[in-house]
């Protein structure tokens, strides 16, 4: 996939933010979904629409592994551990970001809009 075409795929955010946590340990689903959450100063939410196809695709590529746990008595809880594919594909998913903002910010630089959302007049 050439980098412009990474650039243009939104789920890779969802995916970045999760395997920057997952670098910190391994957490369930709603973990995952609090740590967004809290990390980002209750900025950021990610839905469960969002969050499972995104591990779903994490896990399919390698990038992330699960593992199943007894809690309590009878109930499962699912968690998502990142593997060494998966720290190397984050790197190359931050740096898809960072490329995408600075190549953002050059153009709100040059075009310096105005508080009305127009250029300068």
């Amino acid at each position: 996939m050439k980098r412009d075409d990474n650039l243009k795929r939104g789920k890779n955010n969802i995916e970045m933010i999760l395997l920057a946590i997952l670098c910190e340990g391994d957490f369930y689903g709603y973990q995952l979904v609090q740590l967004v959450h809290e990390y980002s100063g209750k900025m950021v939410s990610i839905p469960e629409g969002s969050l499972y196809p995104a591990l779903y695709r994490l896990e399919e590529s390698g990038h992330i592994t699960w593992r199943k746990e007894l809690v309590g008595k009878r109930q499962e809880r699912i968690y998502y551990h990142i593997e060494p594919s998966g720290k190397e594909y984050l790197q190359t998913l931050i740096s898809d970001f960072n490329h995408l903002n600075n190549a953002i910010q050059n153009i709100l630089d040059r075009t310096e809009p105005s508080v009305n959302g127009g250029k300068n007049e």
